[in-house]
Order: structure tokens, then sequence, then C-alpha cells
């Protein structure tokens, strides 16, 4: 359909609207920024009189707004910050009181410039000189406060962030040297198993130079959610999931290079043993052995697959080891090539968005089992999904290049319907997936079925399902709310008492959203 050609009239009467709206939108940002200052003023007068202590028993301040007054997170993060740190920058506090700059920039400045004593100093230390202000040159700026002031006033946050940061390496310099020596004695990391065989807690802390290049390697090997990835609830897809297998991808990509760190000669790989019968799936009464502590035969056979665990197979017949080396069960250089070029879009397990350098190779017909490694017997899969079909009733049929039929056969193994298996119970990955989707305990960012939730995991996984429920309850009642125009006591409204929902269920936390309230 042809676009509508637009005549001088329309295009006079878009722009005398377009001028409407930018007015209307000029006088409603300021009538907003007005009611800022003057929440503002009242919140300093307030906190003067330790009225957020006395009367109310809070300590923290931005607390007491948001719990008894109702003001947003942010907004009563900035008023809190500005109004504590009014009598040491009050060239930036008069700013935000008389609405000249916004409160946002105000407290982002007003909190960089309280960071150190030397920057605390260097803002209240008068020019030799005074400095014309960048934006306006009649106006002239005393102290690097007033000069930073402008910028609040004026700058994007962007320029503004770069212009204090700019302050601050221009005060280090030997201290900032001796602030990454203390760094460097501060930092730890601590990896501790919660259960023998179980998950494993990190903890630690990180320095400067540290946490930069950590922070930088997730954001490359997973970028942050994009604005099209929301769900029905308009709430992006939790990062902290695939920070955890980034750092795998990291650690086991690492672990097998020839550059990495050898101890004994070896690099940070798993070792495991067992005998090539039991890797068959025979009977032989033995056990495989991962690291020296006893796994399932299911568990080998799928450690057996991963670059990063080199398993020592033995003929109990003869009492050798048969040397089967990564040419027997991993793909080469060029193989793996060719299969990342044939499967572009990531893994085989269909909706599934790990990028293609997460995927591991998966024989059709297991190597153990007299398998091939070519093209014709590998398909890519994610470790969540090459996990799930290492487990009971999945059976994979390559289709073509890069494209698999992936089946699961309730109760039984069995090869896919199409083959001529002859039962009625077989669905594809998609037909359970989408059977799924509207599943109440479809809340894990892996799409786990609540049929895998082994007897071990049970408690974690429940527990996480019940905060998420207790999330969704708490963000949709606000949501109700806002829409609704309606308070808590109108008859109408969902019965949820008022001491319930402040503060809100802790759950996943945001690299990149720690500003909002993220519920799941």
């Amino acid at each position: 359909m042809a676009a509508k050609t637009l005549t001088p009239q329309d295009r006079t009467a878009r722009r005398e609207a377009a001028r409407a709206l930018h007015a209307s939108l000029d006088d409603t940002a300021a009538l907003v920024n007005g009611v800022y200052a003057t929440a503002l003023r009242l919140v300093m007068d307030a906190f003067a009189a330790n009225v957020h202590r006395e009367v109310d028993g809070f300590s923290a301040q931005r607390d007491w707004l948001v719990s008894t007054f109702d003001f947003t997170y942010s907004a009563a993060g900035n008023i809190a910050a500005i109004a504590k740190l009014a009598k040491k920058f009050t060239i930036l506090a008069d700013a935000a009181l008389s609405g000249y700059a916004r409160i946002d920039q105000v407290a982002y400045a007003a909190g960089q410039l309280h960071k150190t004593p030397a920057a605390t100093l260097f803002a209240r230390t008068p020019f030799r000189e005074p400095v014309a202000s960048p934006f306006d040159p009649e106006v002239s700026c005393d102290t690097p406060e007033a000069l930073v002031c402008e910028y609040a006033a004026h700058a994007p946050y962007r320029e503004l962030r770069r212009h204090l940061a700019e302050l601050h390496a221009g005060l280090a310099e030997e201290a900032e040297l001796l602030d990454g020596l203390g760094e460097k004695s501060l930092q730890y990391l601590e990896v501790q198993e919660i259960d023998e065989g179980g998950m494993w807690a990190l903890s630690g802390l990180l320095s400067a130079d540290t946490g930069r290049l950590l922070d930088k390697y997730l954001k490359t090997a997973c970028p942050p959610p994009r604005q099209d990835e929301t769900d029905h609830h308009g709430v992006l897809p939790p990062q902290a999931n695939r920070n955890a297998e980034a750092l795998h991808q990291l650690i086991a990509g690492y672990g097998s290079s020839p550059e990495a760190v050898k101890r004994h000669g070896h690099t940070a790989t798993l070792d495991l043993v067992v005998d090539i019968e039991t890797l068959q799936g025979k009977e032989t009464g033995r056990i495989p052995l991962l690291e020296g502590r006893p796994v399932s035969v299911a568990q080998a056979r799928l450690l057996a697959c991963e670059a990063g665990v080199v398993p020592s197979v033995f003929d109990y017949e003869n009492g050798e080891a048969v040397e089967l080396g990564r040419a027997l069960r991993l793909p080469n250089t060029a193989l793996r090539r060719k299969l990342e070029l044939e499967q572009q879009g990531g893994c085989a397990w269909h909706g599934c968005d790990r990028p293609i350098a997460w995927c591991e190779a998966h024989h059709l017909v297991h190597w153990a089992d007299g398998g091939d490694t070519n093209a014709e017997n590998l398909i890519l899969l994610c470790r969540f999904h090459h996990g799930r079909i290492h487990t009971d009733g999945w059976t994979v049929e390559k289709t073509g290049p890069g494209q698999a039929l992936i089946t699961h056969h309730d109760g039984h193994e069995s090869a896919p319907a199409d083959s001529g298996c002859g039962c009625s119970d077989w669905r594809t990955d998609a037909d359970l997936d989408e059977a799924f989707r509207g599943d109440k305990t479809n809340v894990f960012p892996t799409g786990l079925y609540s049929s895998e939730w082994s007897e071990v995991m049970e408690p974690e996984l429940k527990a996480q399902l019940d905060q998420v429920k207790q999330a969704r309850v708490y963000y949709e009642e606000s949501l109700w709310r806002k829409r609704t125009g309606l308070g808590s006591n109108t008859s109408e409204a969902p019965v949820i008492e008022v001491g319930a929902m402040a503060p809100p269920p802790p759950i996943y936390g945001e690299r990149d959203s720690v500003e909002d309230l993220i519920p799941f």
C-alpha cells in the first residue's frame, strides 16, 4: 500500500501539533520538578526534626519515604541523598530546591563529590579565578561544586558522569595507586560446596580492575536483555542465570586450552574414570568416578561428552586403559566450524536462545556405543538441554544440516514416532514447551519442567517458586492499583495486607537494573 503524500498544510499542522505537545510536556516537566523540589524541602525539615526516627521508628530515611508516604524507590533515594548532604553541598541543594537542576542529577553529583574526603574538600575550595560555565558564559563558577552544579543543570547524565570521573582522576594521583594496593589486599574469593555432589556457593570481593574485567566478559558473553524480550508482565529475563552459564563457559573454555595454567602437566579439567562396559550401560557392578567421587552411569555418559572432562576409560579384561582421546569423542576444529555454520541460530532445542559458542556437541549415537564423531552423528545443544536429553525418554533424529527432531516418549525410550515406533504418546520439544508455557511452575529461566525436579533439589526449587509467586502478587497488585486508581480499602481490590507489601520480596539481583524493582 502506497504511503499517503502529505500536503504542505498537513506538514504545517503536524509541526503545530508537535509544538503544542512540546509546550505541554515542558509545562508538565516543570510542574513535576517543582513538586519534587517541594518534597525535598519538606523532607529536609523532617530530617532536621528527626521525625523519621522519633515518630515513625525508621533509621533509614529512604525506607521511611517509601514505606510511609509511598514515594517511588528511585525518587525516595534521590531526595534522601540530597537532604543528608545538603549542609555539605549547599549550592547543589539550592539548585534542587529551586528547580534549577533535577533531583536525580543533583543526587548523583552530591554522592560522587561525597565519595572521598579529597573530593569533598576540593568541591568547596574556591578557584583562584572564577570559571565560566561551559553552558552559559554569563554564569561564573567560584568553586568546583558550582561548576558541577552547571553540569547537573544542563548536561545529560553521561556527560555529568564523565565530568565527575575526570575530577576524581585529577585528584587521585598516588592515592589511587594506594587504593589499588588496598583493594588487592582486601579482595577474596571463596568457593564452597554446599552439599557433597551438589551445588556450590561463591562469595567474594573483587578489586576494581578484576571486577571490570569480569563485568565486561559477562556483558560480552551474554549482552543485557533487550526490551523486546520482556514477558507478559513487562519484565526482562533475569540476567543472573545467564551470568552463571557464562562463567562456566569461561572456566571450561580456558581450562581446556593449551595456554591454560598447568599443574603437574595438566590444565583445569575434571577427570572421569570409568570402564567401557559400564559406560555402555552394561551391568558390571562398577561405579564411575568423577574426581574420585562416585557418579551415576547416566551422569558419566553426559560428562564424557564435555570438553572440560577428560575420560579415562578402562578395559577390565586386560587391565589396560583404552586411549580414546579428543579425536574419538570431540569434533576437531574444522568439524566444529562446520557444525556452527550449519546451526548459526544456537542450541538445537526449539526456542532456546543460548549462543552457539555455549553449545556442546551431542552424539546421536553415543561414542561409547560406537557412534562416529562426524557431522551426521552430531548436533549442538546448550548444557541445559544437552543434560535434559540424556534423561529417560528422549530421542534425537537429525533431519538436515543443523536441524534435528527432538521427541519425548512418556514412560519408555523409543525411536521417533515417524520412524515406526508405533506409540501414540510422543511429543516434540516445541509441543512440550508450548504445553508448559502457562504452567504455574514455569518460573525458571531455563524452562525446567516440574517433572524434572529431583528429590534433592525440590526444597530449593520450591522456595524459589514461592518467592516468585509472592513477587508476582505484590507487583500485579501494585499495577492493578495504579491502573484503577483504587486504594487498598476498596471492596473490589484483592485482599493483601499492606504490611506484607513492604519491602518487596528479594528475588534475583539485576546487574544492569539495580535501580529498578525487578521481581523475577
